[in-house]
């Protein structure tokens, strides 16, 4: 079984990569220097050299048109505070925490010619008074010290080689449905994106094909003594310890959907697979693994007595093989049986300010201790957006309930408020918070009560087009029998935002 998901991965990435190399042709363009195609020069850099070098001067493009470039933007500040962090009860520290999130986006679009088109996104993430470079850098960007990276960079070719064929190569986000297992995070001062192949296929009016390969960790670049990737040079040649670590250890996603309309209704049947991400079997998503899900998702809106009625169902499977530690070339010691199921529905109403009262219920596997590992592996949602704004769930060894009214006071406001009933699924399994980690254990308590959530948020809007709005929110934490185990007679938790954001 694992010699086949590696070889349907490595074919995958190849189709597509062949495609990629291929795409340059696919630009409006004119061929090197002779015009007989069968023997053009070789080019340095192995692509049409339209654009040489500079010996002195910096180039200047024939081919740029300022009317084929657009740019867009984005800036968002929020202030950001909760209080006793931990749970403690009356004895224990609160562990109150303040902090002021910023990020700025600046996009860069250039279509080449219709089809071909070039996107690069850059991203300023800071904490105020947090500054790269000292000790107190960790918190800055993802921890990597940075503040100023690549959000998205990729080129996407529309009708390659055959009609209604897209792919797009690069740095890029993935977003399905309601991103509850790829999302792009936002809420998140970076944010999910994704390094890899995708690609879009027309069937017919109705139904689209959707493949990709991500790649979601390269172990041949870094490790415990190096911090970074020089492609295919000797490291050893250059004084550094050679660490380079067999290929299969890399982590990759490689996914097919068919989103499509039947009889009124939105179908996105889903398969995946994916070898995990980094760390042993405490990580959000273990290296040594092989993980096949399968599932989909499906979304029905009708009327009835002049209402509105909405109806979401969305559910997977997986299976597969997973085993200790970090390295996919050790052994896999257990079987995957693991699932999730989610079920939403709402009415709004018919009258002013368009109420709408929902209700939904969520429900992900734990492990058993029964030698088989059955935690649901979510991989990269935006869970700020379902299971509570305090982000203390994922889809993850948890029973979920949750009632909401969300309402328009007038055209340029929303607001909502949810209320929340969390437990887990097996109490031989701990507690998972929305970024999928561990933050109680399994072992600290026989009950399956973790608590209630309640939130409220209001957002106002202005200017034509939403271009600049205006949110805040809170919510309060109240825990239940697993906390108050954990803790020893808990104290509630509550949390409060207000944030201005700006896009063009």
């Amino acid at each position: 079984m694992k010699r086949l998901n590696y070889g349907t991965k490595w074919a995958l990435a190849a189709i597509l990569l062949v495609g990629v190399t291929a795409a340059p042709a696919m630009a409006e363009k004119t061929t090197p220097a002779t015009g007989k195609n069968s023997a053009v020069p070789a080019v340095p850099r192995a692509i049409p050299d339209l654009l040489p070098y500079h010996k002195f001067d910096p180039p200047k493009s024939k081919l740029f048109d300022m009317s084929k470039l657009t740019i867009s933007g984005d800036l968002r500040v929020r202030p950001e505070f909760r209080t006793n962090t931990g749970f403690a009860g009356n004895t224990g520290p609160k562990n109150n925490t303040f902090v002021v999130q910023q990020w700025a986006r600046l996009g860069f679009n250039y279509s080449i010619s219709p089809d071909v088109t070039f996107f690069l996104q850059a991203q300023h993430s800071k904490n105020w008074g947090v500054n790269a470079g000292g000790s107190q850098a960790a918190p800055d960007a993802n921890g990597t010290n940075g503040t100023l990276f690549a959000r998205q960079a990729f080129m996407l070719v529309r009708n390659f080689l055959v009609p209604n064929l897209s792919i797009k190569a690069g740095r890029q986000l993935v977003v399905w449905g309601n991103h509850r297992m790829f999302g792009h995070f936002d809420w998140n001062n970076v944010g999910w994106s994704h390094d890899g192949l995708t690609a879009n296929y027309k069937l017919n009016k109705m139904t689209t094909l959707q493949v990709g390969w991500l790649r979601t960790a390269e172990r041949n670049c870094g490790g415990p003594t190096t911090g970074n990737c020089i492609g295919n040079v000797n490291r050893a040649a250059q004084g550094d310890p050679p660490n380079f670590v067999d290929a299969t250890d890399d982590g990759n996603v490689v996914f097919v959907r068919a989103p499509m309309k039947v009889m009124g209704m939105v179908l996105e049947p889903t398969y995946i697979w994916h070898d995990g991400g980094t760390g042993g079997m405490g990580a959000p998503r273990p290296a040594n693994q092989s993980r096949h899900t399968l599932g989909g998702r499906g979304v029905k809106k009708f009327g009835a007595g002049g209402a509105r009625v909405d109806v979401t169902i969305e559910g997977y499977y997986q299976f597969g093989d997973i085993g200790p530690g970090a390295n996919a070339s050790g052994a896999t010691t257990m079987d995957i049986e693991a699932y999730a199921f989610h079920i939403d529905g709402g009415v709004t109403l018919p009258v002013p300010m368009q109420p709408r009262l929902s209700a939904e219920f969520n429900m992900a596997s734990g492990n058993k201790g029964d030698g088989k590992w059955g935690s649901f592996d979510q991989l990269y949602p935006t869970n700020h957006i379902h299971f509570g704004y305090m982000d203390r769930m994922s889809w993850k060894n948890m029973n979920h309930l949750a009632f909401g009214l969300q309402m328009r006071p007038n055209a340029d406001s929303h607001f909502e408020v949810t209320g929340h009933i969390f437990n887990r699924q097996e109490t031989t399994d701990g507690v998972y918070h929305a970024g999928q980690a561990q933050f109680i254990r399994a072992d600290v308590s026989n009950e399956t009560n973790i608590g209630e959530e309640v939130d409220v948020v209001y957002t106002h809007f202005f200017t034509p087009g939403n271009h600049v709005a205006w949110q805040i929110g809170g919510g309060v934490f109240l825990p239940g029998d697993v906390i108050d185990d954990w803790r020893g007679n808990a104290s509630e938790q509550t949390w409060g935002y207000t944030q201005l954001w700006v896009n063009f």
